[in-house]
């Protein structure tokens, strides 16, 4: 925790001194129910030189795990964009290949989407790369990087890149905090948008471990 904080105290004004700078602060609750893992997201971004909020949005998902290392993604979002006139409701699907080798686990997400309320509702397809290294007695910390591109498949083109590293650590049996630097690279030539972020995880507990 106190490393997250040194790099928040360190960085931030650099960051914040950046031609567009935002920061992304989300809250995921978590819950497993047989075989699956839901998710449900909290997040709002917010932009130091424009108005704000710039986007705040929630929605589910859930895992369901598959053989040779696959899981199966399914869920929906709402996103409400304030300063445009656009709410997004965002069907998505994703498959996603796990590895394990040593203490380092290696992910790839392949996520199809659609935006719908948006502009001329276009289908997405994104592709993550995810690297994750924990570290401490049972995994109490852990590092973190993935790169991940967006392909506009209603327009036949490259939409843009985010890259992402960063770290975090749990503070309790149901609190994980996660503090992160993505740099996120449009398409077109415009402006690239520097970003921090952090995660509060909170796993809600089954009704056997509530006992």
């Amino acid at each position: 925790m106190r490393s997250a904080m040194l790099f928040c105290w360190l960085f931030l004004p650099v960051l914040a001194g950046a031609q567009d700078f935002q920061q992304w602060n989300e809250v995921d609750f978590t819950a497993s129910w047989r075989n699956a893992d839901f998710l449900v997201p909290v997040l709002a971004r917010t932009d130091t030189h424009l108005p704000n909020p710039q986007l705040a949005a929630t929605g589910i998902t859930v895992d369901m795990p598959l053989r040779w290392h696959l899981t199966l993604t399914g869920g929906y979002l709402f996103a409400d964009l304030p300063q445009l006139p656009d709410d997004v409701h965002l069907p998505l699907i994703a498959v996603s290949t796990t590895f394990h080798a040593r203490r380092f686990t290696l992910a790839d997400r392949n996520r199809f989407e659609k935006l719908i309320g948006y502009g001329d509702s276009p289908v997405r397809y994104r592709n993550r790369i995810f690297l994750d290294w924990p570290s401490g007695a049972r995994g109490r910390w852990h590092l973190f990087t993935d790169d991940e591109v967006f392909f506009n498949l209603t327009a036949g083109s490259w939409n843009q890149n985010r890259f992402q590293a960063g770290g975090g650590a749990r503070l309790n049996r149901r609190l994980f905090f996660d503090v992160y630097y993505l740099q996120r690279a449009p398409s077109g030539g415009a402006a690239k948008t520097t970003v921090l972020g952090t995660t509060l995880t909170v796993r809600i507990p089954s009704r056997k471990e509530r006992g």
